[in-house]
């Protein structure tokens, strides 16, 4: 009998968002470009890639920052399968926080530039809750 899933959920809440100052022309979050957690960074320094459907981002103008600045969250379920590659390492994650990557790309495919097309003001840690442990 192989282990079940581990079920892990990843966010970033909007008491915490991201801060964003969008510099591209050809576009901005929510119009032309999208949102995209690409993987989590872990305390051991560790790099784990997420799924692009995995995780569902959202941008939101920020008032607060002026032209331009944007806020971003997330939030995903991500069920990991016994044979996965990195099940080891995410049967040890628990509650806490993660660090993670986050670009933004266009309509058409391209992926922004960081500090060429935006610019990441803020960087609040994310949150991580494994569901399997707290069973």
């Amino acid at each position: 009998m192989s282990e079940p899933n581990v079920l892990v959920n990843f966010r970033l809440d909007r008491d915490k968002p991201a801060r964003v100052k969008w510099l591209a022309t050809d576009g901005v979050p929510g119009d032309g470009y999208k949102a995209q957690f690409t993987s989590i960074r872990l305390d051991d320094g560790s790099t784990r890639a997420m799924d692009s459907a995995a995780i569902m981002e959202q941008t939101a103008p920020d008032p607060a920052g002026g032209l331009g600045a944007y806020l971003v969250t997330f939030n995903g379920m991500v069920g990991f399968a016994s044979d996965h590659p990195d099940r080891g390492r995410i049967n040890q994650i628990s509650d806490g926080e993660i660090d993670y990557d986050l670009t933004f790309v266009s309509d058409e495919g391209r992926v922004a530039v960081e500090d060429e097309d935006y610019k990441i003001v803020e960087r609040p840690r994310g949150a991580v809750h494994n569901l399997s442990r707290s069973a």
